[in-house]
C-alpha cells in the first residue's frame, strides 16, 4: 500500500528538491523541468568509481548549467568497496552463469548511492527527493 500523503502530486514551488544527477538526458531534463516549474533543484552525483566515466568533476558543473542551486559530487567508492567485500564474504548476490560464479553487486551500488546521497541532502537541509528516472 502506498502512502500518498508523502508522495507529492506537484512540484514544490520555492522548495529545495534533491535529485540524483548522472548528467544524462533524463536527469538533465528533470532538473531543468523542476527549475522551470519553480523548485530549487539541488543535484547530487555519486562517484562509484565506474571506469566508463571520464570526468566526474564535470557532472556537477553540468547540473549547474541546467539550473541547480547547488551541485555536489559525493565520493561513494570506499563505502561501495566495503559493502562489496561484505557481500562477497557472506556469499550474497551469488549467481552462477555458465558454471562461472558471478557476484551481482548492482543492488549494492544503488543502496550505497541512495544512502550517501540522502546523507548529503540532509547536510544541505534538503528534505524532498525528486526522481529523474524514466
Amino acid at each position: 500500500m502506498t502512502d500518498h500523503a508523502t508522495i507529492l502530486q506537484s512540484v514544490p514551488v520555492g522548495k529545495k528538491v534533491g535529485i540524483a544527477f548522472s548528467g544524462g538526458l533524463d536527469t538533465s531534463a528533470a532538473l531543468l523541468w523542476m527549475k522551470q516549474k519553480g523548485a530549487q533543484p539541488y543535484a547530487y552525483t555519486a562517484n562509484l568509481g565506474q571506469p566508463d566515466e571520464d570526468d566526474y568533476d564535470a557532472i556537477p558543473k553540468k547540473a549547474e548549467q541546467y539550473g541547480a542551486i547547488k551541485a555536489r559530487l559525493v565520493d561513494c567508492r570506499l563505502q561501495l568497496a566495503l559493502e562489496g567485500i561484505a557481500a562477497i564474504q557472506c556469499g550474497a548476490f551469488h549467481i552462477s552463469t555458465g558454471g562461472i560464479p558471478y557476484f551481482n553487486t548492482t543492488p549494492l551500488g544503488r543502496a550505497v548511492t541512495g544512502t550517501m546521497l540522502v546523507t548529503a541532502m540532509k547536510e544541505d537541509d534538503v528534505n524532498i527527493w525528486g526522481d529523474g528516472s524514466t
